[in-house]
Formats: C-alpha cells, sequence, structure tokens
C-alpha cells in the first residue's frame, strides 16, 4: 500500500488511455518498492488513489534543444526563450509550450557573455492531451517528464536507447539525438564527437533478438567504437530510466501556466506564510543560473506535498518528517531571511551548508535558526559571504 511520501511513476506510451503502461513506486528515499510492471490507467487508479504521481512521455512528442541568449536577468530568460527558438519550431509560437532547464553561463573565451538554456519544446495541445488522460484516471501529476531526458549522459561512452523502430543517442556531451534505427550511422556523423568516437564506447540498451537488432548493423558499429557493450531490453524499461534519473537533471514540463499549484488549503495558518515563503525561495534559487542548487531539483520529490509535511504534517494524521534539506528551506524562510541573500546551498546527510550574498549580520539569523533546533557555525569566505552550517541538533547531541 502506498503511502503519501511515496511518488508512483507511470511511464505512458501514448495519449490513448486505454493502452498499457509501465509503473513503478518508490519511497521518499528513492528506494524501489515495487520495480517497474505493466498494467493499466485504471487498475493503477483503484490502487493508489491520493498517491504522488511522476509521469514520463515519449520523447517523440516533443523538441529537445539549447537556446543560446545574450547575458541577461534570470527574470528575463523565459522570455526570450520562444524568439531564440523561432526557427527551429514549425508552427505558431502561441501553440507551444516550452520547459525550460538550467542555464548555464558560455565560457568559451571566443564568444561574447551568454547562456546556454536547455528547453523542451512540446505542443500546447499534446501536454493537455496526456494532462487529461492522467486526471481522468484520477491522476493530478506533480512532474512530467519526456523518457528520454531520464537517459544520462556517460563520460567516455554514447548510449544507444532502441525502443521500436527508432535509437535515441545521448553522448558524452550530454547531446541527444534521435533518429530511425536504419538511420543510425548517418546520425553518429552529425554528433561531431569530441574525443573522436573511436576513443570512446558505446552502450546499447534494447535488443530484443528481432528484426530491429539487425538494422543496426553492430558489426559496423564495432569498427567506430572502442568497444561496444550490448544489452538486452529492460523489463520494462522504466526501471533502468529510472535508475538514471537523479543525475540525467530532467526537465519537468509542468511549468509556467502547467505548474501545479502549491497545495497549502490543509494547513495550519502558521504554517502557511512560511511555506509559501520557502517555495518562493526555491524557486528563486533554481531561476538563478548562477547557483549551483542542484540537490534541490534532483531529489524528484513534489514540492508541495514536501512542504505540507514540514513541521511534521501529514493530511493522515500522522506526522512524516521531511527531509533536512526541506526543512531548512523551510526554516531560513520563516527566520526572515532576505529574498536573494543566498548564492548557494548543498546537503550531506543531516548537514547543510548556506551561503549568503554578504556577511552583514548573520548573527540574529544564527540565533533563529539556533532556536528551531539547528546547530549552527557561521564563518566567512574569501569573498567576504557568510557561511552557514546547520546540522540538526538532535544529531550532534
Amino acid at each position: 500500500m502506498a503511502t503519501m511520501t511515496d511518488t508512483l511513476f507511470i511511464h505512458l506510451s501514448s495519449s490513448d488511455p486505454a493502452q498499457p503502461v509501465a509503473a513503478a513506486l518508490m519511497s521518499a528515499t528513492d528506494s524501489i518498492l515495487s520495480p517497474g510492471f505493466f498494467t493499466t490507467l485504471d487498475a493503477l487508479s483503484t490502487s493508489y488513489a491520493g498517491t504522488t504521481v511522476v509521469a514520463l512521455i515519449p520523447g517523440s512528442e516533443a523538441l529537445s534543444t539549447v537556446a543560446v541568449l545574450p547575458k541577461v536577468r534570470s527574470g528575463q530568460v523565459r522570455k526570450m526563450i520562444p524568439f531564440a527558438l523561432e526557427e527551429q519550431i514549425a508552427g505558431d509560437l502561441d501553440h507551444q509550450h516550452f520547459a525550460v532547464g538550467r542555464p548555464t553561463r558560455i565560457t568559451d573565451s571566443s564568444s561574447t557573455d551568454g547562456l546556454k538554456v536547455p528547453v523542451v519544446v512540446i505542443r500546447r495541445e499534446t501536454i493537455d492531451t496526456y494532462l487529461e488522460v492522467l486526471r481522468t484516471a484520477g491522476f493530478d501529476p506533480s512532474a512530467v517528464y519526456l523518457d528520454e531526458s531520464l537517459v544520462a549522459a556517460k563520460p567516455g561512452d554514447v548510449v544507444a536507447w532502441v525502443h521500436g523502430e527508432e535509437v535515441f543517442l545521448r553522448a558524452p556531451s550530454g547531446l541527444g539525438i534521435r533518429s530511425r534505427v536504419e538511420d543510425l550511422a548517418m546520425t553518429l556523423d552529425l554528433m561531431n564527437s569530441d574525443p573522436p568516437m573511436t576513443t570512446l564506447g558505446l552502450q546499447i540498451v534494447g535488443l530484443s533478438g528481432g528484426s530491429t537488432d539487425g538494422k543496426l548493423k553492430i558489426d559496423e558499429l564495432e569498427t567506430r567504437f572502442s568497444r561496444v557493450q550490448k544489452a538486452p531490453t529492460a523489463t520494462p524499461v522504466l526501471d533502468w530510466l529510472l535508475a538514471q534519473r537523479t543525475i540525467a537533471d530532467p526537465i519537468n514540463l509542468l511549468q509556467g501556466k502547467l505548474e501545479p499549484p502549491l497545495r497549502t488549503k490543509g494547513l495550519p495558518a502558521r504554517w502557511r506564510r512560511p511555506s509559501a515563503l520557502a517555495a518562493g525561495l526555491l524557486a528563486l534559487i533554481l531561476i538563478d543560473y548562477g547557483n549551483t542548487w542542484r540537490v534541490a531539483a534532483l531529489e524528484e520529490k513534489s514540492l508541495d506535498l514536501t512542504i505540507a509535511q514540514a513541521g511534521g504534517l501529514s493530511g493522515v494524521g500522522n506526522p512524516v518528517a521531511p527531509s533536512p534539506l526541506r526543512q531548512a528551506l523551510v526554516d531560513l524562510a520563516n527566520s526572515g531571511i532576505p529574498v536573494g541573500t543566498i548564492t548557494s546551498i548543498s546537503h550531506q546527510g543531516n548537514i547543510i551548508r548556506v551561503t549568503l550574498s554578504s556577511a552583514d549580520s548573520p548573527e540574529a539569523l544564527v540565533r533563529s535558526l539556533s532556536s528551531l533546533g539547528w546547530h549552527v557555525d557561521s564563518s566567512t569566505d574569501d569573498q567576504g559571504r557568510a557561511l552557514l552550517t546547520l546540522i540538526d541538533a538532535e544529531v550532534v547531541r
């Protein structure tokens, strides 16, 4: 039986609600409770009603690309994306939904300052259809990903995921290309790998022993790579995808107007303001491309569910402790930290490290956090910024 902290992952092969789906259940600590199995949406709706849901849809339904922008403030990135990609998109821009990943600075010395922004472009009609299928079955997903976006880049290898008559390639650089199986050789030529492919390995996942395998021409591939590793079809492939998701950093399609509302309605009044502040703080940190807020993005937890758990709250009367990282977010917000003050946060186990934009008067913040149950050490780095280390006071006793 699933609990409020478990997450049900549903992999849809199409928007046809009658088609079988793959599903897997994971706990709040990312341990697998139910390995991938094939079922139907109707069957899931009777067994997992009320469970947090993350959906995966076919990568062929969207365009995954990278937009190159001039150096702009984080608040302008989303507005500029459609115009930067206009030439790559067929059809009216107003009919497209743009999901934006984590921007990175262009560090090439020959280029002007700018940003590279990973983007997924999908027709609004398409994503709306998938959401309607899920909601009709009683599921309101907290996140929707392209399935191929969970295929992580591997240093030293090109990963080839064969599914049906298509193959998805992930280069060590992170570049992803999808092609027909018979066009694989030509697609590899387009990847312009550096270092050369003759020094790289090739990992092929999804071989079935059928006619598709013959179209791959594996004998020819072995002459192009330093080694070729072959793996049979994962049954279902969902297990293989989920095993990579924490390092793949997939883009959640539920952004902007598609973003699910926070479920703060059931929270006691004393928690609503800090919960809202924590949500806003997290959003600002994720948007700010100058920060390395990676852990929060990789936890794969629904923000609304996490905030509902803050302070040992749950909707069924059984207290559920939030992760130390999320609890630290709520407590920072509750301590009155000004928006934009945090430049980075990282954590390992019960230890949270926070960097502030300056070292001005952190004493009040330290006192407030200490009163909330944290052991806090403060220092200053070589740039004059305050560094706070937060440890759950119960851990250091």
